[in-house]
């Protein structure tokens, strides 16, 4: 199989299952690059920081740039199409009948059963990729504090990407 249509199958897959946003994806995006080997745990951490600090939902930054590593241009414009494409068909066709439904007890159900699915997921790609991303002492206080930076004071993520460059300048 060529990598452009593993590319569409992969991506299409993640973008048909990856309920939940961006960050609940991530683990499926993490697995999937693993199982095809297109790139190291490390890097994968590497673009996730990119993708977070890039304009756009996260889980089509990075199919663009995982598309982009397995086929450069061609790569990025397949794997971000298919990501988005299950989305796109599915919120059409949802769009009809979603206001009708959503008071429905079933649908209600259905909710409640996808949220805390998603929070597992988010909370798996974190642990996954923190123990990749997050390896020394340092590592740890940044990511605490930038819990704490959110969590408490809500601070503008952007102030934190860029405390964090600084604070990678002066340690390491």
């Amino acid at each position: 199989m060529t990598p452009f249509i593993q590319l569409f199958i992969s991506f299409v897959t993640i973008g048909l299952f990856g309920f939940g946003g961006g960050y609940a994806i991530l683990a499926f995006v993490q697995q999937e690059v693993e199982r095809q080997g297109w790139m190291s745990m490390e890097r994968f951490a590497d673009l996730i920081a990119i993708s977070q600090s890039t304009p756009g939902a996260i889980s089509i930054n990075m199919a663009t740039f995982v598309g982009y590593q397995v086929g450069f241009i061609p790569g990025a414009l397949i794997a971000t199409f298919a990501v988005i494409l299950p989305g796109v068909v599915f919120m059409i066709l949802l769009a009809r009948f979603f206001f009708h439904l959503y008071e429905h007890a079933t649908t209600q159900a259905i909710f409640g059963g996808l949220r805390p699915v998603v929070v597992g997921l988010i909370a798996s790609a974190a642990w996954t990729i923190g123990k990749v991303a997050v390896s020394d002492v340092i590592g740890i206080v940044i990511a605490l504090v930038t819990c704490v930076l959110i969590a408490k004071w809500r601070l503008h993520p952007i102030f934190l990407v860029a405390g964090a460059a600084v604070a990678g300048i002066l340690f390491f």
